[in-house]
């Protein structure tokens, strides 16, 4: 396996739409590998494959669960805590309540904003063998999904906030001259 490198906003790949994956090979196999590797690297929980420079409809989530520490809130344990999970050609198909939640980006180090989402989400899509498979995602998985697959249609999450707090973000990474890195896009 292998860390690959973390696209960061402006870099052009974070806001093109990926393309659907028609091939279920090794090689396919080996990227999802490599994007599970960087995602833990990076310490992140969700990852999308623009994000390291490739245009394929993929992402990966893992979502780890802690107890916890001195005079903070147990955090439930959910079904997906732990879990690694791999989501080819991802599409919500239904959507259900309302949720804010605090979000970071890989792509944006060091920026987090509340964000509405939805509370639920159902999500059809394949895994890296090419096999299909449907999901129910609550809490913080359903806000996970919906912000990966955002990335693959090319969508970033200041594009969720209110153009306000949308402008002050661009504005505090422009002023702190966040390195840029311009790896160009691997087509589908």
């Amino acid at each position: 396996m292998a860390v690959l490198d973390v696209v960061l906003w402006p870099a052009p790949v974070l806001e093109t739409r990926a393309s659907e994956v028609s091939e279920f090979n090794a090689g396919l196999r080996q990227f999802v590998a490599n994007m599970h590797e960087t995602m833990h690297a990076a310490g992140g929980i969700g990852l999308a494959a623009n994000q390291v420079g490739d245009l394929r409809r993929v992402i990966t989530i893992e979502i780890p669960w802690s107890e916890a520490r001195d005079g903070e809130e147990l955090e439930a344990k959910e079904w997906w805590h732990n879990k690694t999970f791999t989501f080819v050609n991802p599409v919500i198909t239904k959507k259900a309540g309302k949720f804010k939640f605090q979000e970071g980006c890989l792509s944006f180090p060091d920026l987090f904003e509340f964000v509405d989402r939805a509370a639920e989400v159902w999500v059809s899509a394949k895994d890296e063998h090419g096999k299909p498979f449907e999901l129910h995602a609550n809490g913080l998985l359903a806000v996970c999904l919906q912000h990966e697959i955002d990335h693959i249609d090319g969508i970033v999450f200041i594009d969720r906030m209110s153009r306000l707090k949308a402008n002050m973000a661009r504005k505090k990474l422009a002023r702190r001259g966040a390195p840029i890195t311009t790896t160009d896009p691997v087509k589908a």
